[in-house]
């Protein structure tokens, strides 16, 4: 598209959020008696808002909403958020997020999240836990675009932030439990336990288990894989030494011991010719090289590889202190995370041992932020000062006994494998700080600056290495490469700084007291990083440089005589060098994974929220999301020129709806509620190939709940995928293995969940 069409498309999407304020200014209506619409409050601007006065596009959503919806791990969040995706291959844990369009494809351990993912004030750097399990929060907010003046670390897409159930002094004792039980024998237990521990003091425990059988039939070896084995906890204190005086004390962890669900093959060889498939999908009877033809049940096939597991343990502790003084609030956040993340795959998916992939990563980091925030006020401000380190230990290792003695080197006799061994160390330092200005009872400006200076340090090293006596059950990275090595491939080590100044402006506009419209130009920055799959070329490991996206946005926030709720936004990205990640065909025949920086990207486009409640018992909710995404130049170092293409995991449209009735009746109220996301067709690679890709899909839900009168105890009956839709999470090109690779969305799943509360 050229630059003029460009202009000429956000300025009509620019006129249309023109036309919806018109519409609802031009009623010239005194504003509207509160009405039955619950306020949300939501803290992305760092202090305690309601959602329709911040000048921001986010998704909140309380605890109590996202238990309704049964949100229990964080890539739940998609089927209720507009213009928000992922992708990822390691089951739960490790998904890749995309808000409008914007994140990664890289699924080594060492990627890097252009979503921030915050659990609280502290940010989660490693991908590993970004699907930890959401429970005993008291709400999500989703912020799209640019959010460095007011976060620590700063990204370039937007953030999702968990913040937890907070212990309350003086409540006393106090539980929430519940024990979800459904099909595939899953059994997940949850509790909440809050109680005083002095007359300033309180603290709260809370934990989750989550298992389930697999859903994946293994035709091959005969049992069911992709089994789900779950752990989180949580532990906090918080001590009121005197009214102005908070400290609270988090310490939490998890574990993830489940096993990766199979992958499906697609394979692309003709079996009577030996040429390219002409229509390969699964069940097509197109075959990989080694003759297997995987079924066309998404759900069933046949692998070699019992035990495909991810294991991930992950355990954090932070302290926050606020101190409130005359002239401003003093909030500090000093935090410590770690987690070690073993991963182990059949990559061909299926009986025949060609290969296996091995993932390790143990990550480590510190971070500490420093906060002044003033009351507020006709000058508001927030300054800010951020650090943090993090010393990540990777490796990744590849056995490919399947195509026999030398097919890597063609220079030996023995069967060969590839893997590598890195380690990254990363120090960030930023100041920040955000000033509002009322400068009259409708108008306010923000303005908002960040410094950022960070440095990154690389080790790298990887090898060809003789796999003869490697199983398929051997977990292949560490010392399992050196032991093997016999001729080493990169031997790679750098250490590169970059320094970055952003911000953010800001003008809102309150046409009455419930219709608010707003503009905001705002950039964003997202440090440099390597390549971690790289194994056989010196030149794909070398570090990126850092990708800049500079966005325009308009929006609206109203509110329509207390019973709808109505928020509109476009945007317009123009994203500068890009970091693209690849994995593709070589012409070594070996698929070679490259990140490298696209020279421009353009994206467009719009979201729209509503809340309607026309009478107290009905409650209906509408979100939609449309994405305009193009490489504008890009040429992969595979010489591929992708210019012109749609970006990865970016639908152009998607929809997300619910609709609640409640019955109040003797015995207690009954409630029934249905939701349901559709999204448009997607591709998962950035070379657009429609193999690697998912066509339009809508996923349904349904639960029918009944709440006792004394509201203590409350029973759910669910069901989630109402239609058992198959459809695909991501897929990856392994062509020069004769295969490509799909994975897939879990199928029909129902139960039943009990829930008690104390008040």
């Amino acid at each position: 598209m050229n630059p003029i069409a460009k202009r000429q498309a956000t300025l009509g999407i620019a006129l249309g959020v023109a036309a919806a304020l018109h519409a609802v200014v031009a009623q010239d209506a005194p504003a509207a008696a509160a009405g039955p619409l619950e306020e949300i409050t939501v803290t992305a601007t760092r202090r305690s808002e309601s959602l329709q006065s911040v000048p921001i596009s986010i998704t909140a959503m309380s605890g109590e909403a996202l238990a309704d919806a049964g949100v229990t791990q964080t890539r739940d969040l998609v089927g209720l958020t507009p213009n928000l995706s992922q992708q990822g291959s390691f089951a739960r844990t490790s998904p890749s997020f995309f808000i409008r369009g914007i994140g990664s494809t890289q699924f080594n351990p060492n990627a890097n999240s252009k979503v921030g993912v915050y659990l609280d004030d502290v940010y989660l750097a490693s991908p590993a836990v970004h699907g930890s399990q959401i429970f005993d929060v008291a709400s999500v907010e989703i912020a799209r675009g640019p959010q460095g003046t007011l976060f620590g670390q700063n990204t370039t897409a937007g953030l999702v932030r968990i913040i937890t159930t907070r212990p309350e002094v003086d409540r006393g004792f106090n539980v929430s439990a519940s024990l979800t039980a459904g099909n595939y024998n899953q059994l997940d237990p949850e509790v909440a336990i809050g109680f005083d521990t002095g007359s300033r003091s309180a603290a709260r425990i809370s934990f989750l288990q989550q298992s389930r059988d697999g859903f994946q039939r293994n035709k091959f070896l005969g049992t069911d894989d992709g089994e789900v084995d779950a752990f989180g906890w949580r532990g906090q204190w918080l001590w009121q030494p005197s009214a102005e005086v908070d400290l609270l004390l988090r310490v939490h962890g998890s574990r993830d011991q489940g096993q990766l669900p199979p992958y499906k093959q697609v394979g692309l060889v003709d079996p009577a010719t030996f040429e390219p498939c002409a229509t390969p999908r699964p069940g097509s009877g197109c075959t990989d090289f080694f003759g297997y033809a995987d079924t066309a049940n998404f759900h069933e096939g046949q692998w070699d590889v019992r035990d495909q597991f991810t294991d991930v343990e992950a355990m954090g502790a932070n302290v926050t202190i606020d101190w409130r003084l005359p002239a401003f609030t003093l909030t500090s956040v000093t935090a410590y995370e770690e987690n070690e993340s073993r991963v182990h795959e059949d990559p061909d998916a299926s009986p025949n041992y060609v290969m296996t992939g091995n993932y390790h990563g143990e990550p480590r980091q510190t971070s500490q932020e420093f906060r002044l925030t003033s009351p507020e006020a006709q000058l508001s401000w927030i300054a800010g000062a951020y650090y943090f380190h993090e010393t990540n230990d990777t490796s990744v290792g590849f056995p490919i006994p399947g195509f026999g003695p030398g097919a890597l080197s063609g220079m030996t006799d023995v069967l060969e494998g590839l893997g590598q061994i890195s380690s990254m160390e990363t120090d960030s330092y930023a100041l920040f700080g955000n000033v509002d200005f009322a400068a009259t009872d409708r108008i306010k400006l923000t303005l908002g600056l960040r410094y950022t200076h960070e440095t990154k340090d690389v080790d790298y090293a990887a090898w060809l290495a003789d796999v003869t006596d490697v199983t398929n059950a051997t977990f292949f990275t560490d010392r399992s490469i050196t032991d093997r090595a016999f001729f080493q491939t990169i031997d790679f080590q750098e250490k590169r700084s970059w320094d970055d100044v952003s911000g953010r402006a800001s003008l809102a506009y309150s046409f009455t007291d419930d219709v608010l419209g707003y503009a905001t130009i705002s950039r964003g920055f997202n440090s440099g990083n390597y390549n971690g799959g790289a194994l056989s070329d010196q030149a794909e490991a070398a570090l990126v440089d850092p990708e800049t996206l500079l966005s325009y946005e308009l929006g609206l926030k109203s509110e329509l005589g207390g019973h709808l709720r109505l928020n509109l936004s476009a945007f317009y990205y123009d994203f500068t060098d890009q970091q693209v990640f690849v994995l593709a065909s070589g012409d070594s025949g070996v698929p070679v994974q490259q990140l490298s920086n696209a020279a421009a990207s353009t994206l467009y486009g719009l979201e729209m929220e509503a809340v309607w409640q026309p009478v107290e018992e009905l409650v209906v909710q509408l979100g939609a999301g449309y994405t305009h995404s193009e490489f504008d130049e890009f040429e992969t170092p595979l010489g591929e020129d992708l210019s012109g293409g749609t970006l990865p995991s970016a639908p152009e449209t998607n929809v997300n709806a619910m609709i609640a009735y409640t019955i109040p009746s003797s015995i207690g109220a009954w409630v029934l509620e249905a939701d349901g996301k559709y999204q448009s067709k997607q591709y998962f690679s950035v070379n657009n190939d429609p193999i690697l890709s998912q066509g339009a899909y809508t996923i349904a839900n349904a639960h029918v709940e009944w709440t006792a009168p004394n509201e203590h105890v409350a029973v759910t009956a669910w069901v989630r995928n109402l239609a058992d839709e198959e459809y695909l999470v991501s897929a990856f090109d392994l062509a020069s293995f004769g295969w490509n690779q799909w994975v897939v969305g879990e199928p029909r799943t129902y139960g039943v969940t009990l829930e008690y509360h104390t008040h």
